[in-house]
């Protein structure tokens, strides 16, 4: 659970992004980074539907559900499949609820650790962001970008290879809109192999979300775990 989550938080960074398209006539993949960067950094909020599928040993996973995002750093995964469980952070505080568990993973995000560049989880998105291309080397992975992935959309394909072989996912594939430069899905993969992909759809930045949204209310019955993702150790 703990790897996918981390990925999940990462990819929050990078996910979704505005809606200009602009005009180019380069095959750069630091200009369609930076443009990643300057779009999500101009988001208020969004929603969208959202599906992980997980593959290992021959078999796989999947989960779906809604979530939510609002400046700053604010999230909320609700999933329908397993039903019940959500993930919701207020920007400081990640809530990870498991259903079946009866337990509630509480994650201060503020944490920093040793040598790192600042906190070690953050929803607060364009951080999170520059983070996420601090900590993988990154290419185009083939000659030709902008290419069609079987759709009319043209896609630029980013690899991203992890700086220091720390765990997590090594290896990661984003599929970026050409024209929007929304990052539609997200594919990565550890070290045993195990392959987790993220892709979102029904994307929507005009909803008006409320505050209160990103609340998390605990069940009477439910074990709290602090955090689980990464202590002050």
């Amino acid at each position: 659970m703990k790897v996918w989550i981390g990925f999940l938080l990462l990819v929050l960074g990078v996910s979704l992004e505005a809606q200009t398209s602009p005009a180019h006539n380069w095959h750069s993949p630091s200009e369609v980074v930076k443009k990643i960067k300057k779009n999500f950094s101009e988001i208020n909020s969004y929603s969208a539907d959202f599906l992980i599928k997980t593959e290992e040993n021959k078999k796989e996973k999947q989960m779906r559900g809604k979530c939510f995002y609002k400046r700053p750093g604010k999230i909320r995964y609700n999933f329908a499949e397993p039903e019940g469980d959500e993930i919701v952070s207020d920007g400081k505080t990640l809530h990870i609820f498991i259903k079946r568990l009866g337990a509630v993973g509480k994650q201060d995000l503020t944490l920093d650790r040793k040598n790192s560049s600042g906190p070690i989880f953050t929803t607060n998105s364009p951080e999170g962001l520059n983070r996420l291309f601090r900590k993988y080397h990154y290419k185009f992975d083939t000659i030709e970008q902008p290419r069609s992935m079987g759709d009319v959309t043209k896609y630029f394909v980013l690899d991203l290879d992890q700086r220091e072989k720390i765990g997590g996912f090594e290896k990661m594939k984003l599929f970026v809109d050409s024209e929007s430069y929304l990052i539609k899905k997200a594919v990565a993969t550890d070290g045993r192999g195990k392959v987790t992909t993220i892709s979102f759809s029904n994307i929507n930045f005009s909803e008006e979300i409320q505050d209160g949204v990103f609340n998390f209310h605990m069940s009477g019955n439910a074990k709290i775990v602090n955090n689980p993702l990464v202590s002050e150790n």
